[in-house]
């Protein structure tokens, strides 16, 4: 009997703990259309192609140079891996292998609103096709209101 009501007791907690507190508003998750994000530099300039995908995909954003005038601030990290010699005398295959990784961050919360990874094998078009694919992904974000 004291096991059932330790464990309820527990249960009541952990569901208090989860509810917001009163006159706290949850923090909202959803990017809006229009909102102003910055991009950080990134190593191998994988900024410039994101920027040049948001443009290419009509990711429905502002991107500013500044992070002072921005609501949201994107994160990430972009590698390439070439084609070894093996790959290319064995398989005729001249692409490389692109991973990268994106985190959208609200910027008045602190709190991660979206993350994405990508990973293309034989990408035809290098990190042209990462960043292609981390905005196709973050307009769908947008566009969904989720």
């Amino acid at each position: 009997m004291k096991i059932v009501a330790l464990v309820g007791g527990i249960l009541l907690l952990a569901l208090l703990a989860a509810q917001p507190v009163m006159g706290q508003t949850p923090i909202n998750k959803v990017i809006p259309s229009g909102a102003k994000l910055f991009i950080a530099p990134m190593p191998d300039s994988f900024d410039e192609f994101l920027k040049s995908a948001f443009v290419s995909k009509k990711v429905p954003v502002e991107i500013v140079t500044e992070k002072e005038k921005a609501d949201f601030q994107i994160t990430g990290q972009a590698e390439s891996q070439k084609a070894s010699t093996a790959k290319k005398v064995i398989m005729w295959d001249w692409r490389s292998n692109e991973q990268a990784s994106i985190q959208v961050s609200n910027l008045s919360s602190g709190e991660v609103v979206f993350a994405y990874s990508v990973n293309k094998t034989s990408s035809a078009h290098g990190k042209k096709s990462s960043a292609e694919a981390c905005a196709k992904h973050l307009k769908e974000k947008i566009e969904s209101k989720k």
